[in-house]
């Protein structure tokens, strides 16, 4: 085992040290790329400070420079894992730490509330997740569906390195059963407040890159399914973008993902570990897509659908259970 892995794992096994941390920036410093160390540290920096914003005047100028960093293709370091699931078929999740963060959206947030039909509730609490988790670093590929599945959900066509989309909430329980199968490991789908943390990376703006996104950081449609952009491509290829600071790839746009709530109104007050509404018609879906405007991949934006709706730009990113 190298240094660097051993500094890693050590952060999964003490997930609350921040000496963990700044030991790995260190080290980096010394015997990496500098730049993957100040990347670390700025991360480190938004996570700390994100239930508190107003309080920290310079968070702007931290979030400019990691977004300018994940620009340049500096990696960010954080513990990963691969999974192979055969036949040369992998897949790859980071660990996304323990924290506390302020979930949902400011009153004053433009594009808040950006309907479907359904009582949007962005209502903002602080949420606080006791447990880290591993998640897919970038959405289940049709490849990596296929070997969970053995089949092709309706009108699955294309280059295999693509989302997989036509997937219900449904299907994607039967994927993590199937994989469970295969791999003697478990998975689930994230919870919709893991989710969020993981898309923000200690950010409190409307995107982890800022208050504003282009076409160059994300796959969305700026006229809403009718616009050249959005029949490019009907999905995006994986890893198209920069990731966001804990090495994640496509959280905005590109497709919706599901997640394991149940689509219902936020708390009024703070919330540890949520699981969401205990009942109800719909499931969440997060993100945005290629097809819809750019408010609909707002990090605190929420989507509601039946279990059973699949459509050409819904799909998925799976946690990889730690027992």
């Amino acid at each position: 085992m190298s240094d660097l892995d051993g500094l890693l794992d050590a952060i999964v096994e003490e997930p609350l040290s921040e000496d963990r941390w700044l030991v790995l920036a260190d080290w980096l410093e010394e015997h990496d790329d500098p730049r993957r160390a100040e990347l670390l540290r700025l991360h480190r920096r938004l996570l700390a400070t994100c239930c508190d914003p107003d309080s920290h005047p310079r968070r702007g100028e931290w979030q400019s420079r990691v977004v300018e960093l994940l620009g340049q293709g500096v990696e960010p370091c954080v513990p990963r894992r691969t999974l192979d699931l055969g036949e040369g078929v992998e897949m790859a999740f980071a660990w996304v730490g323990p924290g506390r963060f302020l979930m949902g959206s400011p009153e004053d947030e433009e594009g808040r509330n950006w309907g479907h039909g359904l009582e949007i509730d962005e209502t903002r609490h602080p949420v606080t997740l006791g447990r880290g988790f591993w998640l897919g670093v970038r959405p289940v590929t049709r490849l990596q569906w296929r070997r969970g599945m053995g089949n092709k959900p309706r009108r699955f066509r294309g280059k295999f390195d693509y989302p997989a989309t036509v997937i219900s909430w449904e299907d994607c329980e039967r994927f993590c059963l199937l994989l469970e199968e295969k791999t003697r490991r478990r998975f689930r789908l994230p919870t919709e407040a893991e989710w969020e943390w993981a898309c923000r990376a200690g950010t409190t703006s409307r995107y982890f890159v800022g208050d504003s996104i282009s076409t160059d950081q994300a796959r969305y449609d700026p006229l809403g399914g009718s616009s050249a952009s959005s029949r490019r491509k009907r999905s995006p290829p994986p890893g198209n973008f920069p990731p966001n600071a804990w090495g994640l790839f496509d959280l905005h746009g590109g497709v919706w993902e599901w997640c394991s709530d149940w689509y219902g109104p936020y708390p009024r007050e703070g919330a540890t570990d949520p699981p969401g509404a205990q009942g109800g018609e719909y499931r969440v879906l997060r993100g945005g897509s290629f097809d819809f405007y750019p408010e609909t991949c707002r990090s605190a934006h929420r989507y509601g659908q039946l279990p059973d709706f699949d459509y050409n730009d819904v799909g998925c990113r799976v946690c990889l259970c730690s027992d």
